[in-house]
């Protein structure tokens, strides 16, 4: 269950031990109702998660959009949410070839994607294994992309061409680097950090609008056509269903 759920209910996560915390952002557990298949949304948040589905280990690549998932009754997944300039790394791949797919990781981290797929289906406790092998066989973040990332996370951030300027890169050369790291260029990855502030303000702000603008949305028609690209939601049930 990767990406942003709703908050309650089947879906946790924590935070991950300290040495990891510029590798991994989180690792999270999601148990299925045990007596009927559920089905879910997921929602764009410019991440890529290494999940293990009790039988299958693989990488869910970045999201451009909202995407429905069905699970059979009593599925548990484990995931790791990778740190931001990490995955690129970590899978020696573009994430732009791995965007909207779901990934056997045997097919992006090789022997190494093997062996951690033989370890989990041989019964090895799904976090700490997954901890386990982020401590010695991952690549260090990009710091560029990392500091890129909370650049556009942090709110309403510069435009492109200043921060491809603070980066010491052109613009093009700077989409370039998106491609690669996230999957999408920088306004992509803009526009989807957008969205999950708002996620994350709408539950302290008095309104819907308040929480819009305070996330960097123009106005009442730029935040219903970029929820509606992404989510395919009204603003309204998205923060209503979603909000943190």
């Amino acid at each position: 269950m990767p990406r942003t759920p709703p908050p309650s209910g089947p879906y946790r996560e924590a935070r991950p031990p300290v040495h990891l915390r510029d590798r991994v952002r989180c690792i999270w557990q999601y148990q299925a109702d045990p007596q009927t298949a559920s089905t879910t949304r997921v929602l764009p948040d410019g991440c890529v998660d290494l999940i293990w589905d009790g039988t299958r280990l693989f990488v869910a690549g970045p999201d451009q959009h909202a995407a429905t998932v069905t699970l059979g009754a009593g599925a548990r997944l484990t995931g790791l949410r990778l740190a931001p300039g990490v995955a690129h790394r970590l899978c020696a791949a573009s994430m732009h070839t791995l965007t909207d797919r779901r990934v056997d990781a045997e097919a992006v981290l090789g022997r190494a994607g093997y062996a951690l797929q033989q370890r989990l289906a041989d019964g090895a406790d799904p976090g700490p294994t997954l901890l386990a092998a982020m401590e010695t066989g991952c690549a260090a973040p990009d710091p560029a992309m990392a500091w890129l990332f909370a650049q556009l996370a942090g709110g309403p951030p510069a435009r492109v061409p200043v921060l491809a300027g603070a980066l010491g890169v052109s613009a093009r050369s700077l989409q370039r680097h998106c491609l690669q790291a996230f999957g999408y260029g920088p306004k992509v990855l803009d526009r989807i950090l957008r969205l999950q502030r708002l996620l994350a303000l709408s539950p302290g702000t008095t309104s819907l609008t308040a929480a819009a603008l305070d996330a960097g949305y123009a106005d009442a028609t730029h935040l219903a056509h970029d929820v509606r690209r992404l989510t395919g939601l009204t603003p309204t049930v998205l923060v209503r269903e979603h909000g943190r």
